[in-house]
């Protein structure tokens, strides 16, 4: 595609996937201050103090998210033109789902559709926060957020964007619920894309792009909506540009194997698929790709339990989520969107390190400070106890209730640990959203169509689907120990042991 890479004329050289070419406009981008801070937020916030090498961050991320989105774009149309010229060689009818290059009007409208997309991958992280997700427990109302953005007289569209966001927001945790990052990258989008000169017809695209659901400006070929297709590429399951990229990304930095896949068996799997009877295009994965998909979810599946559910690194969450319990409580927040203004300079001050010493500095019991002090120079607190469910039987209310059980235990026996002992409760459900309004699996009819299959088909057609089907529970008793002390050492283990006679948990 000549009349694409032309466009392309810069590039960044990434560990993972080699030369990545950008354009102008993607450079002005991520030259922007406001993507520009995500070279100080960390992909993941602890993994550091397990694997050294993982201190990459949510910058070169997604300019890797980008250059997959563009790499499932190109791949699933190739894959159809290929489909297309080889019926025609053969003299097969049939495929009239699949959409290809002619339902374009010309090569422009093409690339405009490209370039949205990338832009959308680009932008989708923008709005994180530092410390990964415990910022957000921080972050303003919703309400009050929609009152800063009607506000931003700056956004020629600025009511009809917070009337879009409203309808999201209420749908999903209401207008008291705290701003999830997914909603500040879109409004960082808006100002990162204004400032470069974008029209508003085009940043409305592409913000329908991050989201269907804002429903700005669908992108549309011939009577066909085109945004559901861009939208899964970005957002979508069982996979999407973003959980391709970071699990190769953090597979590479952690120095693991898990997370690897084969991700170009992976594009040679996807198809352009028009779903006639909505009259949208859909992200179609062919059957024949199924084992790619399974080395895909088994990837991710071994990643969160091997790395991300690490012992230590949950340790690390515990200590930080335990210490700052009391200020989520009074409903304290360290971004202020009184004005944009002093919105925008939040985030452009916080890197983890500064979040982390203004939450030291705001912490106001001296146990807590005491646990972040530990946390800072990696005296993390140890597991004593671990708990799974019983096949078919333990619930996840059963275990946060042993779990609960255990701490009252420990606190009981020894009251000076009471601020230093916490639980940790962790689940993944490796088969979400598998079905449904993100990717579909196609098989063929007898007339060669490709068609959406069965519902079902996702498990009834693979073993290690049924296998990953299984919700993945742990719960994790955490406490301060110093095991260099041999008192304390001593104390440790026959509690732990105590612990087993007098509660008999669930083992793996």
């Amino acid at each position: 595609m000549i009349f694409i890479t032309e466009q392309l004329n810069k590039s960044i050289l990434d560990p993972i996937h080699g030369l990545i070419r950008i354009s102008d406009d993607e450079m002005k981008i991520i030259s922007h201050p406001l993507f520009n801070r995500l070279r100080k937020v960390k992909q993941n916030t602890f993994l550091y103090f397990v694997f050294p090498s993982a201190n990459h961050t949510r910058f070169e991320h997604s300019i890797g998210v980008m250059h997959l989105a563009s790499e499932m774009f190109l791949n699933s149309f190739s894959n159809a033109n290929t489909l297309k010229n080889k019926q025609k060689k053969y003299g097969i009818e049939g495929n009239r789902n699949i959409l290809d290059n002619d339902y374009f009007t010309n090569q422009q409208e093409f690339i405009d559709v490209f370039f949205a997309l990338r832009i959308a991958a680009l932008l989708h992280d923008i709005g994180h926060g530092p410390m990964s997700h415990l910022f957000d427990q921080f972050a303003p109302k919703n309400s009050d957020f929609l009152n800063m953005v009607r506000n931003d007289d700056k956004i020629r569209f600025n009511n009809e964007f917070a009337n879009s966001l409203e309808e999201i927001m209420k749908k999903d945790k209401g207008l008291e619920g705290r701003v999830e990052h997914e909603y500040v990258s879109y409004y960082f989008a808006v100002k990162v894309l204004s400032d470069i000169g974008f029209t508003d017809e085009r940043i409305q695209i592409i913000l329908t792009i991050m989201n269907e659901h804002l429903n700005l400006k669908t992108t549309n070929i011939m009577d066909y909506s085109l945004t559901p297709f861009l939208n899964q590429i970005v957002a979508g399951a069982p996979l999407d540009c973003d959980r391709m990229d970071y699990l190769l990304r953090d597979s590479y930095f952690t120095g693991v194997k898990y997370g690897t896949y084969d991700l170009n068996r992976l594009l040679k799997s996807l198809l352009p698929f028009i779903d006639m009877e909505k009259n949208k295009i859909r992200l179609g994965i062919k059957k024949s790709g199924l084992p790619a998909i399974e080395n895909f979810l088994q990837a991710r599946y071994e990643l969160y339990v091997q790395v991300y559910f690490h012992k230590t690194n949950q340790a690390c969450n515990t200590m930080l989520s335990h210490a700052t319990k009391k200020l989520k409580d009074i409903g304290h927040q360290f971004v202020d969107c009184n004005t944009v203004d002093n919105f925008i300079s939040s985030y452009l001050e916080l890197s983890d390190e500064k979040f982390l010493d203004k939450i030291e500095s705001s912490v106001q019991n001296c146990d807590d400070k005491s646990t972040i002090n530990e946390l800072r120079n990696r005296k993390l607190w140890k597991r004593i106890i671990e708990l799974f469910p019983e096949k078919g039987k333990m619930r996840e209310e059963d275990i946060k209730e042993q779990t609960e059980k255990v701490v009252n235990f420990i606190k009981e026996k020894k009251s000076s640990l009471k601020p230093f002992v916490s639980e940790s409760f962790t689940s993944l459900d490796p088969l979400k959203d598998l079905n449904g309004e993100k990717a579909v699996l196609l098989s063929k009819d007898k007339d060669e169509n490709y068609i959406i299959a069965a519902q079902g088909d996702w498990l009834n057609n693979s073993i290690i689907f049924k296998a990953l089907s299984s919700k993945y529970l742990v719960g994790r008793i955490y406490m301060r120990a110093n095991t260099e002390d041999i008192k304390e050492k001593e104390f440790f283990r026959a509690t732990k042991q105590e612990i087993y006679k007098t509660f008999r948990p669930i083992e793996k």
